[in-house]
């Protein structure tokens, strides 16, 4: 038994930023593509590029530069933005994941012994 939370960014019912399009910057970062980074999550290159350019959109700016010097091309590498974006987004994770953690430290012993018997019934 564990706390799960997905933290999302919203505006007017749209969702600007989760999960999944955290999950796909990271794995630009790490790839240095987002055609690999899509690819790699088993996700079309057009969703994946679609998601983000909503998501730029919505906060008003770039979070991958084009490959090039031309500024043409398929989106390669995370802006200055979206590493700060990233970064931010990590650190209220963190935060957040921490102060969880002590309020399951603190939970009712109802729930701990439910978790107890969970975990002895499974092995």
């Amino acid at each position: 038994m564990k706390f799960l939370i997905k933290l999302f960014l919203e505006d007017q019912g749209d969702y600007i930023l989760g999960p999944g399009r955290l999950e796909l910057l990271r794995a630009t970062e790490a790839l240095g593509s987002l055609h690999k980074a899509a690819q790699s999550l088993g996700m079309s290159y057009r969703w994946a590029w679609g998601r983000l350019q909503k998501s730029e959109k919505a906060l008003g700016i770039k979070l991958l530069t084009p490959e090039g010097s031309t500024g043409r091309g398929s989106p390669k590498l995370l802006t200055t933005e979206g590493r700060d974006l990233l970064r931010w987004y990590g650190e209220i994770e963190v935060q957040l994941m921490a102060n969880l953690a002590d309020f399951w430290h603190n939970r009712p012993d109802f729930l701990k012994n439910a978790a107890e018997r969970n975990s002895r019934s499974k092995v």
